[in-house]
Parts: structure tokens; sequence; C-alpha cells
């Protein structure tokens, strides 16, 4: 048994934490993922930064409830996925992910490369061109690449660092992924700590 905050867990039923290595998200710029429908080829990638801010004013002006639960979902989700969240806050959190599902559908502008769309009436209306399971796998492959809830190894930034290798190339830098932008930002907010911790030890 493993005791935290009074609570006792199975150190059985503790799932594994397998970390994504920086090196590979480095590298999903590059990815393209191919799903054949009915209706034809699709070409899908990983949504870029730049695109995110793009379709996320989009979805503002079109769900402006969006913004809000988005800023009560950074709340109410981590206390869910830390557990022993109680039953109202779990009930939240999913009403929140219902009312927030039908906006995600606008992140496909900036996933699908082919066919070419460039406005939510156009996925829209090719939403509606496929079978029922097309559509689902398209919704299921959107999960995957706009999602940003996974651990990162990065073992080989601290290494490139260490020894002045460079690991991150110019073409990160001028239109990163979303995840390529959360995970080297999270390395700069991880220093930015470690910084803030080094004043707070000298001024004691």
């Amino acid at each position: 048994m493993a005791t935290f905050d009074g609570g006792k867990y199975l150190i059985e039923d503790v799932p594994p934490v397998t970390k994504v290595p920086i090196e590979e998200i480095l590298e999903q710029h590059r990815y393209r993922y191919v799903l054949q429908t009915s209706k034809g080829t699709v070409v899908m990638k990983h949504l870029s930064k730049r695109m995110k801010l793009h379709i996320d004013r989009i979805r503002y002006l079109r769900f402006p409830q969006a913004y809000v639960l988005e800023q009560e979902a950074e709340i109410v989700y981590p206390l869910v996925m830390a557990g022993n969240a109680e039953e109202d806050t779990v009930q939240r959190a999913n009403e929140i992910a219902a009312q927030l599902a039908p906006t995600m559908d606008l992140y496909m502008l900036g996933i699908i490369e082919y066919p070419f769309l460039t406005t939510p009436e156009d996925f829209y209306g090719f939403l509606e061109e496929l079978t029922e399971e097309e559509t689902e796998a398209l919704r299921q492959m959107q999960i995957m690449l706009t999602a940003w809830n996974r651990p990162v190894d990065y073992s080989q930034l601290e290494i490139a660092e260490r020894f002045h290798i460079q690991k991150v190339r110019p073409e990160h830098i001028d239109d990163p992924t979303y995840q390529q932008y959360r995970a080297l930002y999270s390395v700069i907010e991880q220093e930015h700590e470690a910084v803030k911790g080094l004043y707070e030890k000298v001024s004691l």
C-alpha cells in the first residue's frame, strides 16, 4: 500500500507514466496522417500554434461561451484528474467537455491539409458527406493531433544544452506545432521556476 494525503492506493493500480521523447515531438511537424474515406483521401497533420491561435479567434466569435468554459476547465479538470474529486465536480467537468466538444470541430481547419478547406462551412459540408464511422475516425484523429496532455522526456534537450548541440531547427521556431510549442515552453517555465527558487533562498 502507498499513502498519500490520507488516501490509500494499491501500487499495482497506479498506471505507469510513459514519457514521450522530446526528439519525437520535435519531428512531429513533418508527420502526415492519411485516412481513406468514401469521399477520397484525407491528409492530416498536427495542429500548429499559429493555426490554433487563428482558429481560437473563430471559435470565440462563433461560440462566445467557449472562452469562459475553457477558463473554468483549467480549474475543474485538474481536480478531476487528481482523483477523489466530489461527484458534483466530476459532473461539471463532463458538462464542460460536452459543451466544448462541438467547438473543437473547427480545429479540423488547421489539421486537414487535403482536401483544402478554408472556412467552417467548407468543413461542415465535407463532414456531412462522410459516413458515421468515418466521422468518428476523423474526430479521434483530431484528439490525437490537438491534445497536449502527455509527459515529456527532456533528457535530449538537457544533453544538447550541456554539450552545445543544436536540437531545435529554424523551422520549429517559424511555425511549431502546438505540442512542440507547449513542450519547449514548459522547459522555459521550469527554468524560470528554478531561478525563482534560487532568489527565494537568497532572500531568506
